[in-house]
């Protein structure tokens, strides 16, 4: 009775048929196509889009600005928290006019520096609490999405293994099988395009940890000083006016604080590239009312450049993480770009339709992503290239 060939051994005996050699890293080049960083450029503020200087396809420079948010509301927060600051100024120099005593001043001075900065990293703490928590929420949105998206992948990998055995019995039609192909190639793509996002999203959570955990370092170095300022003045001090003058100085150092926050969100209106690079899509338009922590554009950072090739399965140990390679495009034909392998893909996968002919793809392959580390003031995104693995003991 005709049995099924096993798919594995099947896959080896078409390239065994087919007399293609496995491809040697040092012997001819993988092909691939050079691509940028991507960055999300978040909403801090929210409010009425008041106008969009930007689309699609322009280049941005770091700082430049990409669009504005109706600031009235937040200017009158500012002048409302200087008139609150002005306000408590007034009655705390009115409690100081009767000690004229230098040393004093210069103590009261040293208090009041070190309530301004323990009130400013408390606010700063509770800002990044506020970020944590939205952080977290997006990290956990993009990893149902990823599940989600490796089971379809694993879904299409199964359809796909029976629609080969088909095939090769002729149960199926060429185009069927290659439907199949084509459902595990997208699957896959989506796959990758969440696991990026979720890269991204998991360090933007560690990034807002590390700034809370700054804040809360330097208010305790603040109260450590404060301390110490308040034990010197009250050696200086005497009778019951140290009180109201603590109190006062309170009062100021908080109109202090929510000045200076006033004045960030106001800031926060003007929405400024954060780095080089070019926009790819815009998700806001005039008029709209965004909302804080909204994804307004995103943005492709031309001086982070990477690329992907694809290595056969018996080929995966001769390459290393770290390694350097060499790199090509036709645009300078005479000059070599050095790479650096930065993931090699710890999952095969079938060979990309457009990476190589309708045989080849039928191979398992891995992908490696590699770094760019020079050229990056020619090369560009988009670009077509060829990667030559160096091979062991070879230096460039």
């Amino acid at each position: 009775m005709f049995r099924t060939m096993p798919f594995s051994l099947l896959a080896v005996s078409l390239l065994f048929l087919s007399g293609c050699s496995l491809f040697q890293p040092d012997e001819r080049p993988l092909s691939g196509t050079i691509e940028a960083e991507e960055v999300p450029i978040v909403a801090e503020a929210a409010g009425l889009v008041q106008s969009v200087k930007v689309g699609e396809g322009d280049v941005v420079h770091s700082g430049s600005v990409l669009a504005e948010i109706d600031k009235r509301n937040y200017e009158a927060a500012v002048n409302e928290a200087e008139a609150a600051k002005a306000q408590a100024q007034a009655k705390l120099d009115e409690a100081k006019a009767g000690s004229r005593n230098p040393s004093i001043q210069k103590g009261i001075a040293l208090v009041q520096q070190a309530d301004a900065t323990i009130v400013l990293q408390e606010a700063r703490a509770k800002q990044a609490q506020a970020a944590l928590a939205q952080s977290k929420d997006q990290v956990a949105q993009v990893e149902m999405q990823w599940e989600g998206a490796k089971r379809t992948l694993a879904f299409q990998e199964n359809r796909l293994k029976e629609a080969v055995a088909l095939f090769q019995r002729g149960a199926i039609a060429k185009k069927e099988y290659e439907a199949a192909q084509e459902a595990v190639n997208q699957a896959q793509t989506q796959a990758n395009q969440l696991a990026a996002q979720l890269e991204a999203a998991r360090s933007r959570y560690d990034s807002v940890q590390q700034d809370i955990a700054a804040a809360l370092a330097q208010k305790g170095t603040a109260e450590a000083q404060r301390k110490g300022a308040v034990a010197d003045l009250e050696l200086l001090k005497e009778g019951s006016t140290s009180h109201s003058i603590r109190a006062l100085l309170a009062a100021v150092q908080q109109a202090d604080a929510r000045l200076d926050q006033a004045k960030w969100q106001m800031e926060k209106t003007v929405i400024k590239a954060p780095a080089d690079g070019i926009l790819l899509r815009s998700s806001v338009v005039e008029g709209e009312v965004a909302k804080q922590g909204a994804t307004l554009f995103t943005m492709m950072k031309t001086d982070h450049l990477k690329m992907k090739v694809y290595i056969p399965e018996a080929e995966l140990a001769r390459v290393k993480i770290g390694e350097k390679v060499e790199i090509r495009v036709d645009a300078y034909p005479d000059e070599v770009f050095a790479g650096q392998i930065q993931t090699i893909a710890d999952k095969a996968e079938f060979t990309p339709k457009n990476v190589q002919t309708p045989d080849e793809r039928t191979k398992l392959v891995f992908a490696v992503t590699i770094r760019i580390t020079e050229g990056l003031d020619k090369l560009r995104p988009g670009m077509p290239a060829d990667v030559r693995f160096l091979a062991e003991g070879e230096a460039r």
